[in-house]
């Protein structure tokens, strides 16, 4: 007759405790490793192959080596530039999903309905860089300054058009701020991009051009002149040129690009990509490919762009409500 042993029922139950311990140390293990354990998503909304695309390739590949885990970069271009962010509302935060933050995230909850909270639904880690706006005209043009158009403009209202790549950018807008501040009249002509409203410059067919620094290489050959450019600094690109605020016109158009993950990203993993970006952006190797790529750093840590972010918000509002008024 066959013969089954069965232990004790306090001896089973503490073999069934000891077990569920075990198993419990052991997932506690995997969820306590270092972060980061395996490779990272990073979100460019933009389409591959262009200046922000190619540097956040550049840093992210910096960033892997630091971290010890690759970054996958994803590019998901449109909704201008707001995919990225829109998928962060859906993302765990974990530190492993990431996207990119353009300037465009604070301004189309003004514009359309959005499906995220730029205030909260974000982790702000670090701004990385600044698009610069530049104010050109042709060279052969008889403006030699900024002051020399306003005046000409305020002569002649209605007279001269500007080129932007988007109705609602940054370029639109830092023209329409200039002709709110020096009390203009121009036309805007929209674009799908720099190189088509260069073209449109250079072409003859606008007066004048407000541009991101795509503009650089023709201002080297002569073929246009940057009269003045809208950020809270001088441009790298054009060291020369005046900023609109020196110039005597209250506007400043700052961009920044930025890096964010979800909201509730842990501190620990904020602080931890934050520091990283930082270091990344002292390489000199890296700070010599931005030149190479026309892209202006910028560093702002985590704080800072919290910081920055509810400010921003803030004045695109005021803004956009401006220009819908007129």
């Amino acid at each position: 007759m066959p013969f089954t042993f069965r232990a004790p029922l306090p001896v089973r139950l503490a073999a069934a405790a000891a077990l569920g311990l075990g198993l419990t140390a052991s997932a506690a293990a995997q969820t306590s490793a270092p972060y980061p354990s395996k490779p990272i998503s990073l979100i460019v909304p933009y389409g591959a192959g262009g200046s922000t695309d190619s540097l956040a390739r550049a840093l992210t590949d910096r960033m892997g080596k630091k971290l010890g885990q690759p970054f996958i970069v994803e590019s998901k271009p449109g909704a201008a530039g707001t995919l990225g962010v829109t998928q962060m509302v859906r993302t765990r935060p974990d530190g492993y999903s990431l996207t990119l933050v353009p300037l465009s995230v604070f301004r189309q909850p003004y514009l359309t309905k959005v499906q995220y909270d730029p205030l909260k639904d974000l982790s702000y880690i670090a701004t990385v860089m600044n698009y610069t706006y530049a104010i050109a005209v042709p060279y052969s043009a008889p403006w030699k300054s900024i002051q020399e158009l306003v005046a000409d403009a305020r002569k002649s209202p209605d007279k001269y058009s500007y080129a932007g790549s988007a109705q609602y950018s940054s370029n639109h807008l830092a023209m329409t701020e200039l002709a709110r501040a020096a009390q203009l009249q121009w036309t805007f002509v929209p674009y799908k991009g720099d190189a088509e409203a260069i073209n449109a410059l250079l072409g003859g067919h606008v007066d004048i051009i407000s541009a991101t620094s795509t503009i650089l290489p023709f201002v080297e050959s002569k073929k246009a002149r940057v009269l003045a450019v809208a950020g809270a600094e001088r441009s790298p690109d054009f060291p020369g040129v005046p900023t609109l605020k020196e110039a005597g016109y209250p506007v400043e158009m700052a961009s920044p690009l930025g890096i964010a993950g979800p909201a509730g990203l842990p501190k620990d993993i904020v602080d931890k990509l934050d520091s990283t970006v930082r270091e990344v952006m002292q390489d000199p190797d890296f700070i010599q490919q931005a030149r190479m790529l026309g892209v202006e750093l910028n560093y702002r840590g985590s704080k800072a762009y919290t910081a920055w972010a509810a400010d921003t918000y803030a004045k695109e509002k005021t803004i956009i409500t401006r220009l819908a008024g007129q």
